[in-house]
């Protein structure tokens, strides 16, 4: 993985409510019910857990900055200074953006393209306290949330 000082958008003057807010524009243009942005820690970093039903079912997106080679490192961005973990928080805002726009866009077409990210509330419960993602799951366990198959049964002779 980069560091967030290599990495797409780091010189970004745009902060990271300006771009939830926008990810929540996205979200209703889309068609999206109950939209939520949730600032919080995951493995002790700073995330963001977006979530939204869209056609009946509940998705979920989480993005973490990306880490700082030199986090406490002060430099210019847009005429404000800020520490490099500070504006790897506005960097995350651009690619959490970007990603769900990019996501949304396909979904218009081919709405399975979210597959990975929805909730399968039938599975037993993530330790966040919300339900796996289908991504967040292997095989086993995605194949044991399907159906018995349809058996067949012949009587007579």
């Amino acid at each position: 993985m980069a560091y967030a000082e290599k990495a797409r958008y780091w010189q970004t003057p745009v902060s990271p409510m300006k771009s939830q807010g926008e990810i929540l524009a996205l979200l209703d243009e889309f068609g999206a019910d109950r939209m939520q942005v949730t600032t919080g820690r995951a493995d002790g970093r700073l995330a963001w857990l977006i979530r939204f039903d869209w056609q009946g079912r509940s998705y979920r997106f989480v993005f973490q900055p990306l880490p700082c080679e030199y986090p406490d490192k002060v430099l210019s961005h847009d005429g404000k200074r800020r520490p490099n973990h500070a504006q790897a928080e506005y960097q995350m805002g651009r690619i959490a953006y970007g990603f769900v726009k990019a996501l949304l866009t396909a979904a218009e077409a081919q709405p399975t393209v979210l597959f990975g990210f929805l909730e399968l509330p039938a599975m037993r419960r993530h330790p966040s306290g919300f339900p796996y993602t289908a991504a967040e799951l292997d095989v086993e366990d995605l194949t044991g949330l399907l159906p018995a198959p349809n058996v067949l049964q012949l009587e007579g002779g």
